[in-house]
This record gives structure tokens, sequence and C-alpha cells, in this order.
């Protein structure tokens, strides 16, 4: 008996360190911010300021003042987030051998996301819908008065809530007014979609230096076109 109980409580431990080393791989890295940006993570009580290259985990929340942005780029396939000023999320990054399964968490605000080469699934959730990755580059725009607008600006997107599954198609905008409804799905008005204070920049690539869970010092690089 006593060497079921030492045998239960071993693989409860490897379990759980098991869990704490995913846990604790970094799954993006800040790319640029700027203005009044807060980054909370999930075993703090007080934000702090993200810089270029600050690392990112499961479960980070980014929240963004006025006139301020954060981009930030996901480490395993270089897909790209831009969050806009006054807006808010969380990260969610559930690693899988050499990909991420990304989800973003939307509370309100703008934004962009670009996929690159996508490697493992990458959704929205908002509080009426989820969009999962069927394109390369849309829009997603929270409304404080409950509204979620996507905006496809290449390819396609998959949207989904309660009242079914729907697609959305470059050039076209999707307004979802609850989760129980079915969105109204109109042609884009180029005056409505984002824009940013911003050109593109010329290529970068950007090296960081972290611990992984074993305390061992590990280079992470990233190409990328800083935006």
């Amino acid at each position: 008996m006593k060497n079921l109980i030492s045998i239960y409580l071993i693989l409860c431990v490897i379990f759980a360190f098991f869990t704490i080393s995913q846990a604790a791989s970094p799954i993006a890295v800040v790319l640029k911010s700027r203005g009044k940006v807060d980054l909370l993570r999930t075993d703090e009580t007080k934000p702090s300021t993200p810089r270029k290259g600050t690392v990112l985990y499961d479960g980070d929340k980014i929240k963004t003042g006025e006139a301020s942005f954060c981009a930030i780029r996901f480490t395993d396939d270089n897909s790209l987030l831009r969050i806009k000023e006054n807006s808010s999320c969380a990260i969610e990054g559930k690693k899988e051998q050499e990909q991420t399964n990304k989800n973003i968490i939307v509370e309100v605000g703008s934004f962009f996301s670009k996929l690159f080469r996508p490697r493992g699934s990458f959704s929205v959730t908002t509080p009426t819908s989820v969009a999962s990755v069927k394109g390369t580059e849309w829009w997603t725009i929270q409304m404080a008065d409950g509204r979620t607008i996507f905006i496809v600006t290449e390819d396609m997107i998959n949207l989904q809530n309660q009242a079914g599954s729907f697609l959305g198609r470059e050039g076209q905008t999707i307004i979802f007014t609850s989760d129980r409804e079915a969105p109204e799905i109109t042609l884009t008005n180029p005056d409505d979609i984002p824009t940013w204070d911003e050109e593109v920049g010329r290529f970068q690539m950007l090296e960081i230096e972290f611990k992984d869970p074993e305390g061992r010092t590990r280079d992470l690089r990233i190409d990328y076109i800083e935006q």
C-alpha cells in the first residue's frame, strides 16, 4: 500500500513539474510599444511596462492607454498581433511539440492579426464570437457597446458563435451584436479600416536571452519586419 502511495505521489510531482515547465515556456515577444502599456503576469498583482524584447507567457494580459500601442510576435511561426490604443486582451499559448496553439481573449479595443506561416491554431475570442485562422490578415474591433466587428483584409476567417459558423472573406466586414445571433456581413468601406501612425520599417533581427524552466540560459532569435 505504501509503495502505491509513493508511486502516486511521484507521478503527481512529475505531472506538476511538467505542467509548470510548459507554462513557463515563452510564447511571444514584444516587438514594439509606445505610450501607456501595462503588462500583467498571471503570478503578479501589479502591472509592469513591457519594452522591446519583453518575453510573454501563457496568460499574460496587455492593456494600452490613450495614444498608445503594442506589437507582439509569436515565437513559433512569427504571427503578428498589433494592439491599438485603449485596448485590452489576454494572450494564451499552449505548446505542442514545436508549435503553439494561440488564443487572443479580447476584452475591448482594436487588434490586427497577421499570419505569415501559421503553425498551430490561431483564434481570437470575443464576447460575441470566435474567429479562427483560415486567412492571414484581419482586424478585430470590440466595441464598448458589446458589438464585435471583424474586417478581413486578406484571405478568409472562420467565425463561430451560438448561432452557427460563418465565413468572412477578403473585403468583407462582419458585425456581431450578440453571441446568439447571426452576424451582418457587408462589403468593407475602406474608410472604416483602422490605420497606423507609423510606416512599415526595415527587416530586423531580434535576439533575446532567457532562462528555461531548468535554469539554463538560452538564446531566442526572431526575424521580422518592424511595424
